[in-house]
């Protein structure tokens, strides 16, 4: 009978939760193998009519800024100086 009531209760998932990095994976591998239905989703929405999707829209296509240069450092400065 112990058998019957232990069969009877749920199990607990042994598993242990991911790690940030596991759920950072998880999320990639899962949204690229979805990403033609999302964004064939994305567009029908937009071409309805909706405003927050004709703003996406429109700044994705808008081309990439490219704020995020670093500066020469100097020895680069340096090497350029000398080569003129």
């Amino acid at each position: 009978m112990a058998e019957l009531s232990a069969e009877a209760e749920p199990q607990e998932s042994q598993e242990k939760p991911l790690r940030p990095r596991q759920c950072h994976k998880f999320l990639q591998k899962k949204l690229a193998s979805e990403f033609q239905t999302i964004v064939g989703g994305f567009i029908e929405e937009a071409r309805k009519g909706g405003c927050a999707h004709m703003k996406l829209a429109v700044e994705l296509l808008e081309p990439a800024k490219d704020e995020g240069r670093r500066k020469k450092g100097s020895a680069q400065r340096l090497l350029e100086e000398l080569g003129e």
